[in-house]
């Protein structure tokens, strides 16, 4: 073998944690400024190759020596789907930048990420966000986002894997002119024989490297082993017969209860007479309509309104945190578990025992209301937060790892952007909550229109209670609505 080389593999084998061997005595040398390209059938331990280069796994035994900085184009891409191209390619810089910086990208940071947009044929498309680009286009970023980082060698696994032919040839010739105008070392990972003889300066073919062994079911896919028999018929039966049971049991419950019913059918039906009569009560008479008091009732609903907004904004601010040190993807064991701990035992607090607490401190009135409706919101806003954390693909936060991005930096430009629909969607649901919530408190004299329904039921007023009814499933529906607006925008 050659005793110089951007890239050189010396007695490279793996072997994966069930014993099976991967890969085997693998010599490589790829000369600096060439183009090798790594091709076989699927399973053959291509991608496992382009992982040990660029350090994503430890070998079994060997060496591998590269010189200068590496970047990877992943087959995957893992680009922040809710950024835009120019942020994806701007992510490249993040291993070069503080935390500060990041956060407001420096002018010649964002003038080489244009350049490099443009050189790549998307200098259109730069506010587009990731999630609506073809996959033509998406690898194009890829690309750009791989040279942001000044790399000496650049590794692509299957580069073109998800493309059409048409789209396949367009991007390794962008590739090989990049590669020629920066002068650097491409090691690409193809499946197609012909497009890896058309396009690579040398094609290495990787099949006797690869141990063809038997693997379990989980590593099949991943290690090209043959068809694994699946016990899916016996798993069927069982799921059936459970249904059954539990049909059986349902339908035994309710034989059970005719007995009772039919002891109880006199007084059942005068109970039903009894509440249809009640409820034509709740409708106000003609006359009765000049009676009630409408201004009093709106003012009493919109500050309903507004003690759900603010509890829930309140809520929101302190949720936040606290689900960043809750979240299994963000956080150690020792500092998460002792949280969600102490937040089960909040969230076992309901909503109307807050109020009696606050009404109790600070005394009758929205402030206690809102104080409550916070101190029941952060229990579930934090589990409902964490969860969108952890909720998030892995793969995008782990490609900014492997940009050089710190954990904040992680944070800012890929879990949260991903996880902003579901913070939301939790938002919006806290809210609707919020605003039946409040209605309830008020009867406790936690401020709202709750005050004044219960005072109506104190007077029998059985009209404005039905009026005051009518005005909270109108508030419910209006904030469901707009919820619904929101959430469709943000797809």
């Amino acid at each position: 073998m050659p005793e110089t080389g951007a890239i050189r593999v010396e007695g490279l084998c793996h072997r994966w944690a069930d014993g099976g061997e991967a890969l085997r005595d693998i010599d490589l040398c790829v000369p600096q400024g060439s183009h090798v390209v790594i091709e076989g059938p699927s399973g053959s331990g291509k991608s496992t190759l382009l992982r040990l280069l660029a350090g994503g796994m430890e070998p079994t035994a060997g060496r591998v020596l590269i010189e200068g900085r590496v970047a990877r184009i992943h087959q995957d891409l893992r680009l922040v789907g809710r950024a835009s191209a120019l942020a994806n390619v701007l992510h490249g810089a993040l291993g070069r930048l503080s935390f500060a910086q990041s956060l407001r990208w420096p002018a010649v940071e964002r003038a080489r990420a244009e350049a490099l947009l443009a050189r790549v044929g998307l200098g259109h498309r730069m506010a587009a966000p990731a999630r609506t680009l073809s996959g033509g286009e998406a690898q194009r970023v890829a690309i750009a986002r791989a040279l942001m980082q000044e790399p000496d060698v650049l590794l692509a696994d299957e580069p073109v894997a998800a493309l059409d032919p048409a789209n396949a040839e367009a991007i390794m010739t962008l590739l090989g002119e990049l590669q020629r105008e920066r002068g650097l070392t491409l090691l690409t990972v193809l499946h197609d024989a012909a497009l890896a003889r058309r396009h690579g300066d040398r094609v290495v073919r990787l099949e006797a490297g690869r141990a063809h062994v038997a693997a379990t079911v989980d590593d099949a896919g991943a290690r090209g082993a043959g068809p694994v028999a699946l016990p899916v018929e016996p798993a069927e039966a069982g799921r059936r017969d459970g249904r059954w049971v539990a049909l059986g049991v349902f339908v035994a419950l309710i034989l059970a209860s005719l007995p009772v019913l039919a002891q109880q059918e006199t007084r059942l039906t005068g109970a039903f007479a009894a509440a249809a009569g009640f409820l034509t009560q709740l409708w106000p008479a003609a006359e009765e309509m000049w009676t009630i008091e409408w201004r009093a009732l709106l003012r009493s609903l919109l500050a309903t309104v507004q003690m759900a907004v603010l509890g829930t904004v309140m809520a929101v601010g302190l949720a936040l945190p606290l689900a960043a040190l809750a979240a299994r993807n963000l956080m150690p064991g020792w500092v998460r578990l002792p949280l969600r701990a102490g937040l089960n035992l909040w969230r076992a607090v309901p909503s109307i025992i807050w109020a009696l607490l606050f009404v109790a401190a600070v005394g009758l009135g929205a402030v206690a209301g809102v104080v409550a409706l916070t101190a029941y919101s952060i229990g579930y806003l934090t589990k409902f937060f964490y969860e969108a954390f952890e909720g998030v693909d892995g793969a995008a936060p782990g490609a900014l790892a492997e940009l050089g991005a710190s954990g904040a930096q992680r944070f800012v430009h890929a879990v949260w952007p991903l996880a902003l629909p579901g913070l939301v969607g939790s938002c919006l649901f806290m809210l609707e909550y919020n605003v039946r919530a409040a209605s309830v408190l008020g009867l406790v004299g936690a401020g709202g229109i709750g005050q004044d329904l219960k005072l109506a039921v104190d007077w029998a007023n059985w009209h404005v209670v039905g009026v005051i009814l009518v005005m909270l499933a109108g508030a419910v529906i209006a904030v469901d609505a707009l919820s619904a607006r929101v959430r469709g925008a943000l797809g």
